[in-house]
Parts: structure tokens; C-alpha cells; sequence
């Protein structure tokens, strides 16, 4: 995921130095709080879901509880990240945005950027990873009346399960051929990234 965000950076930081450089970084900053909107409105429907399902009775297992316990705390930590990203970037100019994603410049790593960038998507498939899993504890280990109700609980979440798994797969697939076609030797260093403008 911080390879993802990483290589978006490279490629911003190739329009920045253009004719269209200021107008660029405007609509990519506004893309970004778009991406930060919506984002946003994840880790804090996984926290409810989390509070939830822990009000469910009979008591849920020891190991479905403490993972759904693990995922509200881990949700409500996302939801302070991705809020506290528009605070910090709202104070920064146009010109010193552009100067951050570059690579060797004097702020800030732009591995450690692009990672922070990532860090609420991460912990918002960690936290649905901890729900979902504390689903098959809870399922397993729970009564449920009968294997017959088991059955009937477990389909559609194995379904939903093999659907994420085939989907992720996929998508590693055009993810990786994708940086095979346009970085077949990486991502661009600087050097490369000025190879591409002379060009």
C-alpha cells in the first residue's frame, strides 16, 4: 500500500515542475481531501460496527471479543489520522506541497510521507481484517442452536471472504503489470524523472 502512494507521488511530482505546476497541485490537493472525505467515514462506521458486535449476546468467545475490542480501538485511531491530515496540509502553500513530493528534498522523506499518506488505509483493512476474523471465531466456537444455523451464517461470510481474496489477487495482478509497463526498471528516481521532462 505505501509502494501505491509512493509511486502517486513520483508521478505528481512530475507535473509540479510544468507550465500547468501550480493549477496541478491544486486539483491533486483537492483530490486528496476528496480521498480524505470519504476515507474518513470508514474507520469511524468500522469503530460502530465494532462497538456493536460486542453488545451481542450470548457473550462472544474470548478470542472473537478481544479481536473486535482490537479493531474498535484500531478504527477510532484511523479516524483521528485521516482528520488530522487536512488540519496539518491546509496550513502549506501550493509551491511547498510540490517541493514535499520530491525525492532528496530537505522537509521530509518521501518514504515516510507516502507512508503516512497510507496509514489510514492500512488500518482500515486491519481493523475490517479484525471484524471479520473475530465473524469466523464467533462462528465457530459460538452455540448458534445447531450446526444447521452455522451453515447458514458461515456461506455468505466464506463467499465474502473468497470474493475479497479473488479481488485482491486481481488487483495485484493489473497492479503489478501496470508498474511493469510504465517503470519497468522501478520507480523513477530523479534522475529518471528528468530524463521524462527532457523528453
Amino acid at each position: 500500500m505505501g509502494s501505491t502512494y509512493l509511486r502517486r507521488l513520483h508521478e505528481f511530482s512530475l507535473v509540479t515542475d510544468g507550465e500547468d505546476g501550480l493549477p496541478s497541485i491544486y486539483d491533486w490537493r483537492r483530490n486528496q481531501q476528496e480521498e480524505w472525505n470519504w476515507l474518513s467515514t470508514i474507520p469511524g462506521l468500522l469503530a460502530a460496527m465494532h462497538g456493536v458486535i460486542l453488545a451481542i449476546g450470548p457473550h462472544a468467545p474470548p478470542i472473537a471479543f478481544s479481536l473486535w475490542i482490537g479493531g474498535a480501538g484500531l478504527s477510532v485511531c484511523g479516524l483521528f489520522t485521516v482528520q488530522y491530515f487536512p488540519i496539518i496540509a491546509f496550513s502549506i502553500t501550493d509551491k511547498d506541497m510540490g517541493s514535499l513530493v520530491k525525492n532528496n528534498n530537505d522537509i521530509i522523506n518521501i518514504t515516510l510521507l507516502a507512508s503516512a499518506i497510507a496509514s489510514p488505509v492500512v488500518i482500515a483493512l486491519w481493523a475490517e481484517l479484525l471484524f471479520v476474523t473475530g465473524m469466523v471465531d464467533y462462528i465457530i466456537e459460538s452455540d448458534l442452536q445447531g450446526l444447521r444455523y452455522k451453515v447458514f451464517a458461515g456461506i455468505p461470510l466464506c463467499f465474502g471472504i473468497i470474493t475479497v481474496v479473488v479481488t485482491l489477487i486481481f488487483g495485484e495482478m493489473v497492479d503489478r503489470r501496470m508498474k511493469a509497463k510504465y517503470y519497468p526498471q522501478g520507480t523513477p528516481t530523479s534522475h529518471q524523472k528528468t530524463l521524462v521532462k527532457d523528453e
